[in-house]
């Protein structure tokens, strides 16, 4: 008897240990499985029509050779949730991806029956004119705009670099990169601010642009709301190193010039980001009456108040502006001022920026703007 009870324990546990084996090596292959084998450069192009369900996608998939299993295919979408959000048209894949990057490039956005309108945005172009265009083309209202750019939290690298200061109009200015765009008919105005804030991620924050800027006495949010006050003092005449270097000059000497003392944006002039803009928001005009404009606002912004920079940026300036901010050209001018031709003068003291300014008086009335 005792010696078929060995022989009975012998065999439980023969059948556990291949029991085992089998689970190990099943466990392993679905992990290679999912794992993937590694991209190989090589893609292809799947076409999901509409309506599939996943398990017809994971067919698809397994068909073209992507994955060796289309079960476990299933089976892992369905717990990492993804059913249900596979995006119709042509999604470019590549042998050897992940299940993770099969499920990431099948949820992408195709253009394939979705409507879509081209939106362009210049450079200097201000949240603000965003807004009312977004409106005027049926995407979302001036303030759901202006509220999502205030209050609403995006995926990218940088927006905790962004302050929320309660005297800051657009919390977003300046990050909301300038350039065309192919909007789908139905998106949110948060769908477009994530698509112009990824832009910005890609385009203006390069290796290159970071390097800069962590060399610089500046945070992303300083260099920004700099740059913004470049682009609309550069008129487009790609002079934007030599502007900013004069910004530069007085940020680095507070005690003889406090102040940056741009004309874009101040309350002594029309015209610019304080009556153009806030001026325009709150009182419908931009004449040169405070009226309801907070005075807070007025006192963040104004750059012959506030010392050193603005609360924020005053426009979303191009990639050229941000660039010649981060490099700015090294000379010993703390003033300048243009013509009506668009010619520069430059001064490093009080008295030249005078002489400057009669210089360009003359010039003006001689040279006087052409009405169109």
């Amino acid at each position: 008897m005792k010696r078929k009870k060995r022989g009975c324990f012998s065999f439980f546990l023969l059948l556990f240990l291949l029991v085992l084996l089998v689970g190990l090596v099943g466990g392993l292959y679905v992990t290679r499985e999912i794992k993937g084998a590694g991209t190989t450069g090589e893609t292809k192009v799947i076409t999901v029509p509409e309506g599939a369900s996943t398990a017809a996608i994971a067919q698809l998939l397994e068909d073209e050779g992507l994955i060796s299993n289309a079960t476990i295919f299933r089976v892992y979408s369905r717990v990492k949730g993804a059913d249900g959000t596979y995006n119709l048209g042509d999604h470019k894949v590549e042998f050897g991806s992940s299940y993770d990057q099969l499920i990431e490039a099948l949820q992408q956005t195709t253009y394939l029956d979705v409507d879509t309108v081209t939106v362009t945005f210049p450079e200097g172009t201000t949240a603000l004119s965003m807004a009312y265009k977004l409106s005027d083309l049926g995407f979302c209202g001036v303030n759901e705009f202006l509220n999502a750019c205030n209050y609403d939290t995006y995926d990218v690298s940088f927006f905790d670099q962004i302050s929320s200061d309660v005297d800051k109009f657009v919390r977003l200015e300046g990050f909301l990169f300038p350039d065309t765009y192919e909007i789908i008919v139905g998106s949110s105005a948060h769908d477009i601010i994530q698509m112009m804030l990824e832009n910005f991620e890609e385009k203006v924050l390069t290796d290159e642009v970071k390097a800069a800027i962590a060399a610089s006495n500046l945070s992303l949010e300083e260099t920004v709301i700099l740059a913004s006050i470049v682009e609309k003092e550069t008129l487009g005449d790609e002079m934007y190193s030599m502007v900013a270097g004069v910004f530069m000059n007085r940020l680095n000497t507070p005690d003889e010039f406090p102040c940056l003392e741009s004309d874009t944006s101040t309350e002594h002039l029309n015209g610019n980001f304080i009556y153009g803009v806030l001026g325009f928001y709150y009182n419908g005009d931009t004449d040169s009456k405070v009226r309801n404009i907070p005075q807070s606002m007025i006192e963040a912004y104004d750059t012959y108040i506030r010392r050193g920079l603005p609360v924020g940026a005053i426009c979303n300036p191009g990639y050229k502006a941000v660039m010649g901010t981060v490099h700015p050209d090294s000379h010993g001018y703390y003033f300048f001022i243009t013509d009506n031709d668009t010619n520069y003068y430059w001064g490093v003291t009080v008295g030249d920026h005078e002489r400057n300014i009669s210089t360009v008086r003359a010039y003006n009335a001689e040279h006087p703007i052409e009405e169109p």
